[in-house]
């Protein structure tokens, strides 16, 4: 066999696998009427255990300095991975950011990331976040460090790469692997435009017509959007200039990138700095309210004035056919979703789960007592139904059990194990800080894992009891044995007391 000829089957042998990696329906494909992505592939194929590292690294607050904000943070799912009800988002010790969180999908087919297109590869996109003071406050080097001493870690990339080596390009395509699926395509539209039986509406029909005439100039193509950076004329802000804090060119002055329309529904508020709440705030603004800037996009003027055209029917019926954007398959696909088995809590018998440590060191006792402190102003919270000042205390709950330092190697090794899994409760207590059903359904698990810890490590200097409701399985921690405050409607409560 000639050398061309070999070359030739290791090439196609090549060619073969990589296609492969990332056709699998479960990882990757691209939908029937979507172009073909722009990501290479090639340089990272996925696999499945690739794709499980990112979603875990995704969700994982040790992202960050104070291990209070992971991705998921900012970006939820239920939000189309937008910070739901922030204008702005918000990083470690709650800092205030200048823009607001872009909605995460279909980046495949993206090559700049960010309202100002700082970032020109996916693989790169978790720098930014990461090292930025107002969000993760981070350093790569930090992080790395971090996730070679974690009891999980190194297992979960000698999975996903052959070693357990963790370094920059591993953690940074992990997570590109992970982002890379979250592809929407089920919307009303999709299913419509490639004829699966799905007719829309005569408003719609005649809002796709609009919006075809009025808005496709920018928002085009099946992904809603160009990918160009535009200034479409909102009232400028001196302290955020867009794309020109990233060039230095005058002529990309309040530029920022043309976002997607999908999933509209679940994004508010809109714009980069989330200055509209509402769609027909958006639509006002186009039809009324331009501000004529010397880089003020073309397309928005006519006739030497600023604008589109658009009468109150016309936005009616353009807002009704956006709305067939929405993707409610894409926001409540569990493959997206944070995974539990990290934090799973043994249902049958958590005593089994306990251990005989105890602490002698004073200073690491005061803290485990300040932890428990700030779990019972997490519960004072909860039952006044005020998720703020519940994630507030759940802030304080991380930082505090991030300064207890175990060094006893079987201790430290059980420790922090429910360090994390605490980081992760808590975690959820703060990104539901506008959600009190969801901090109270993180509640349960948050107690069973801190009962744990305490309980191993006889840490407590009051007496504290361990209740559960045997029926529904829900689970407190009091400093009274009668307390129902949290589950009024509890028949089979058992008891159990921390001396």
């Amino acid at each position: 066999m000639s050398v061309k000829i070999k070359l030739l089957i290791l090439v196609l042998a090549v060619a073969f696998l990589s296609f492969k990696s990332i056709s699998e329906p479960e990882l990757f494909s691209v939908p029937a009427n979507f172009p073909k992505p722009s990501y290479h592939f090639e340089s990272n194929p996925l696999s499945t255990a690739g794709v499980e590292l990112g979603k875990t690294l995704f969700y994982d607050a040790i992202l960050s300095a104070d291990n209070t904000v992971s991705c998921g943070s900012c970006h939820q799912q239920s939000a189309s991975f937008t910070q739901h009800g922030h204008v702005l988002s918000h990083g470690v010790n709650d800092k205030l950011t200048k823009r607001n969180s872009m909605p995460l999908f279909n980046l495949a087919w993206s090559s700049s990331f960010g309202w100002d297109g700082g970032v020109h590869d996916l693989d790169f996109f978790a720098v930014s976040p990461i090292t930025n003071p107002a969000e993760m406050d981070e350093s790569l080097a930090n992080v790395l460090d971090k996730l070679r001493n974690s009891p999980q870690y190194p297992a979960l990339f000698k999975n996903a790469f052959g070693s357990e080596e963790i370094n920059t390009e591993r953690f940074l395509k992990a997570l590109s692997q992970f982002m890379l699926t979250m592809v929407s395509a089920n919307s009303k539209y999709d299913r419509y435009m490639r004829k699966e039986g799905v007719k829309l509406t005569e408003t719609e029909s005649e809002g796709l017509a609009l919006f075809q005439q009025k808005c496709a100039s920018c928002h085009s193509g099946t992904l809603f959007t160009d990918f160009s950076f535009r200034n479409n004329g909102l009232f400028p802000n001196a302290d955020d200039k867009g794309k020109f804090e990233i060039t230095h060119d005058e002529a990309d002055q309040f530029k920022f990138k043309v976002p997607s329309l999908r999933n509209l529904t679940y994004t508010a508020p809109y714009m980069h700095d989330g200055r509209f709440s509402s769609l027909a705030e958006v639509l006002e603004h186009y039809a009324s309210k331009i501000e004529k800037t010397p880089s003020l996009d073309a397309l928005l003027m006519k006739d030497g004035k600023p604008g589109i055209s658009l009468n109150a029917d016309e936005q009616q019926k353009i807002i009704a056919f956006l709305q067939t954007l929405d993707d409610e398959d894409f926001v409540k696909n569990t493959l997206f979703s944070e995974s539990t088995l990290i934090n799973e809590i043994p249902r049958k018998n958590i005593d089994a789960e306990l251990k005989s440590f105890r602490i002698t060191d004073e200073t690491i006792k005061t803290l485990f007592n300040q932890s428990i402190d700030a779990y019972f102003k997490i519960k004072t919270a909860i039952e006044a139904k005020n998720s703020l000042l519940a994630a507030e205390a759940a802030r304080s709950l991380i930082k505090t059990l991030n300064r207890i330092r175990i060094t006893e190697t079987e201790q430290k090794k059980f420790f922090d194990s429910y360090q994390q899994k605490l980081f992760l409760d808590a975690k959820q207590m703060i990104e539901g800080e506008n959600f009190y059903a969801h901090q109270l359904d993180y509640f349960d698990e948050l107690s069973a894992h801190l009962y744990i810890l305490v309980a191993s490590f006889k840490a407590n200097t009051k007496v504290l009891y361990f209740n559960e409701c045997l029926k529904s399985e829900f689970k407190w921690l009091s400093d009274a044995p009668d307390d129902i405050s949290l589950s009024t409607d509890c028949n089979d409560k058992k008891t159990k007391t921390l001396n």
